[in-house]
């Protein structure tokens, strides 16, 4: 059985051709994850040499973990969709139970525009990368102890 929660959405999506049902691949989700949790640590390790692939790291980490919310439950980003389908779907599935994933999914969007769009005040640098890093180790987390509990989405 599907989540209830944001199930109207996740249909929504699909019939938009933002998402799109695949194989849903445990062994392929568990990957995405372990490969987060390598970004976690070269955007630690990188901070103070190259603030900006860093950050790239972060980010890369925040998407990947929650595309594997989605490929545990047989769904995908198409190219339409994107990185914001990625977002937008795990929020709209999250809700309040899961605030770090709920929220983080929101700061991963914010940290795509920090990385993409820099600006003055939002420039990229080893405090920033040290800043945000914590944001992105709470959305892995999040979705590593979802991750058991998601099934397949049927609709």
């Amino acid at each position: 059985m599907s989540w209830p929660r944001g199930r109207e959405e996740i249909i929504g999506m699909l019939q938009r051709r933002e998402l799109t049902q695949v194989i849903a691949d445990t062994p392929l989700a568990e990957r995405l994850l372990a490969t987060a949790r390598q970004h976690l640590l070269s955007a630690e390790a990188l901070a103070s040499t190259d603030a900006h692939l860093a950050y790239a790291a972060l980010h890369d980490a925040v998407r990947k973990s929650l595309a594997a919310l989605l490929q545990i439950q047989g769904l995908r980003a198409t190219a339409t969709g994107g990185h914001l389908a990625i977002q937008h779907a795990t929020r709209a599935q999250s809700g309040a139970s899961m605030g770090p994933i709920s929220a983080r999914s929101t700061a991963s969007a914010q940290l795509a525009t920090r990385s993409n769009t820099p600006t003055t005040t939002t420039w990229i640098d080893e405090d920033g990368v040290r800043d945000d890093l914590p944001i992105a180790i709470a959305v892995v987390d999040a979705a590593d102890k979802a991750l058991p509990h998601l099934t397949v989405f049927v609709w």
